[in-house]
Parts: structure tokens; C-alpha cells; sequence
């Protein structure tokens, strides 16, 4: 009596099993409605147009650095006096960096960008 009662629970959970398995491998039906995304849309919350001006901290450093080069090529022309080579090579080096700084700052790197 035992082993027909253990054949009889072996074959409920087989047919148990293969109901399971036909129910998750049946794909379900999608169908999405033609105004979805116009109703999803509507409702998101609108967004404010920010007024925020941007920092100009860079322009700023620029126009520092440009004032504290220039004090300092004065600085190093006056010393150097053209008795030394690393005066002069001082010198250069800080007019090259204080070209370099007013190219930028005037906005001409933008000349030699290459656009296709």
C-alpha cells in the first residue's frame, strides 16, 4: 500500500512538474498602447530652465598669471642685465609662457582647430 501511495505522489509531482514547466515557457502576449509614451511623458515633471552663470575662475587665473609674468620678465630683465645666459634664458622662457597665456586668453587657439 505504501509503494502505490509513493507511485501515486511521484506521478501528481511529475504531472505537477510539466505543468510548471509549460506555464514559464509559455511566452506571454505584449501589447503596448499607441499612446504609451505620450502619457509617460506627461507625466514626468517639467524642468525649469536654470539661470546660472558660469564661473570664469580660468579667465581670471590667466589674467593673473599674465600680471605676475609680466612683473616678473621686468624682475628678471632688471637682474639679468644681459651678464648671464640663465637670465637670459629666464627671460625668454617667461615671455614665451606670458605669448602663450595672451594666445589663449585672446582666443586664437580656437583659429587652429581643424574642423572637418
Amino acid at each position: 500500500m505504501h509503494e502505490q501511495r509513493m507511485k501515486d505522489e511521484g506521478a501528481a509531482m511529475d504531472a505537477l512538474d510539466r505543468r510548471v514547466v509549460r506555464a514559464l515557457e509559455r511566452v506571454p502576449e505584449v501589447t503596448i498602447p499607441a499612446n504609451f509614451a505620450a502619457r509617460v511623458a506627461a507625466q514626468a515633471p517639467k524642468l525649469r530652465e536654470m539661470a546660472a552663470r558660469p564661473a570664469r575662475y580660468g579667465w581670471m587665473t590667466m589674467r593673473i598669471s599674465m600680471a605676475v609674468l609680466v612683473i616678473a620678465v621686468v624682475v628678471v630683465a632688471m637682474l639679468a642685465g644681459g651678464h648671464g645666459v640663465l637670465g637670459i634664458a629666464l627671460e625668454w622662457v617667461l615671455c614665451a609662457e606670458l605669448v602663450g597665456l595672451a594666445i589663449w586668453l585672446g582666443g586664437a587657439w580656437n583659429f587652429f582647430e581643424y574642423e572637418a
